[in-house]
């Protein structure tokens, strides 16, 4: 165990709320002021926020309760959802779903962010509230934190920045071979958003095979269960390749209720709820595995499309953009099953489809290696994130 000293947060940070200005009111919005909410953070590439969307006027900061936050503050959204963390780079507000924390004279800023970022499913729990969970600042003053010496958490957070910044390295390494896949079908069929080359217009739903259909998968899955079901969520889209063994567990009853959506292996499978318009392929080793609700199966008739082709054309700009501009947002953004079945598409001659796919297939070794690389650092950052805090470091 650590011989660190406990400490509340109330008792080595400041917690402070945010708020906003009135919407009405011109004079409050379009200054100079950063004012920042949780969702700036969601696609944040590092730790670090420098800039904002929106800004405020001084008018708007005074006319509410938000505060200017001085730089190297610690943001934690409290809301919608919880856990999001940043520093902040240049002082700033925030709306009212942050419980921001400006640190002590004995509190390292990047320290503070990592075990917040560490601990992010525990102070999850925290929540309290019936439409949407939120943690109050009287309950984030009294989360206790390890608290070693100045020093020690310098050298803490910087080991973590290093780790990070491995796994980001690779992440946008995977990234840039998916753009390439994205410029092969560019310079193949054109910019489908004016159709050039004249290729055939459909619809997404015209693709399926006879007898199927795109739909989404288990509305209530319930507990995590032990030898049951792979279930696959949104999140498991947006790694490099579905591993079913890292993948939510289901009872074999409540999955028997969604035999439509049960994977044959060669679907497409795309995001509807939050990260709208994510594709990923399911592979064999998820034939008999399950969707969840948040995530829709496109099945393809190989007589009509190459499944690969037609992913790529689901994360062209022209059907990424009709999904932003259908996409309906209640307590977070969502996509249905019509909008999916109307996509607009093009389908080149299948001939020219199978080429696409032998030039792309040269780059799946390359994807699945880096792949294989980022699940290794990710568990290794895990095993070193856990390490830091029990001073095992």
């Amino acid at each position: 165990m650590s011989a660190w000293p406990i400490v509340a947060l109330k008792d080595c940070v400041r917690v402070v709320g945010g708020a906003t200005p009135k919407s009405g009111t011109a004079e409050f919005w379009d200054g100079d002021v950063p004012w920042t909410t949780p969702k700036d953070l969601s696609d944040l590439d590092g730790k670090f926020l420098s800039d904002t969307p929106r800004k405020i006027t001084a008018a708007g900061l005074k006319s509410c309760a938000a505060e200017l936050l001085p730089a190297n503050s610690v943001l934690f959204s409290s809301r919608a959802p919880i856990g999001h963390v940043a520093i902040n780079a240049v002082p700033m507000a925030t709306n009212q779903g942050f419980k921001s924390m400006v640190p002590g004279p004995n509190v390292d800023a990047s320290y503070l962010y990592w075990w917040l970022k560490c601990h992010r499913s525990q102070l999850e729990l925290l929540g309290n509230g019936a439409t949407f969970k939120e943690v109050s600042k009287a309950i984030v003053e009294r989360v206790e934190i390890p608290l070693p010496p100045l020093g020690e958490q310098k050298r803490i957070a910087a080991i973590l920045d290093q780790a990070d910044e491995l796994r980001r390295k690779r992440r946008r390494a995977i990234d840039r071979l998916n753009q390439l896949g994205q410029a092969i079908f560019h310079e193949m069929f054109g910019d489908l958003t004016c159709n050039p080359k004249g290729w055939k217009e459909a619809e997404l739903g015209s693709v399926v095979r006879k007898g199927d259909k795109i739909n989404y998968g288990v509305v209530q899955p319930g507990d995590d269960v032990e030898g049951g079901i792979p279930l696959i969520r949104v999140g498991d889209l947006l790694k490099p390749s579905i591993n079913p063994a890292e993948t939510k567990r289901i009872s074999s009853e409540i999955e028997a209720n969604y035999s439509r959506s049960r994977l044959a292996g060669d679907e497409i499978l795309i995001g509807c709820v939050g990260s709208i318009g994510t594709v990923a392929l399911a592979h064999s080793g998820l034939k008999g595995a399950n969707i969840a609700r948040a995530v829709a199966r496109v099945p393809v008739d190989s007589q009509i499309a190459e499944r690969e082709f037609m992913a790529e054309m689901i994360r062209s700009p022209l059907v990424q953009r009709y999904f932003a501009a259908e996409t309906r947002t209640v307590a977070q953004p969502t996509l249905n099953i019509g909008l999916i079945v109307s996509a607009p598409i093009f389908i080149p001659p299948l001939e020219l489809q199978k080429e696409f796919v032998a030039r792309i297939s040269l780059l799946r070794p390359i994807v699945s290696e880096n792949g294989a690389s980022l699940s290794y650092m990710g568990n290794l950052f895990l095993s070193i994130q856990n390490r830091a805090f029990r001073a095992e470091l």
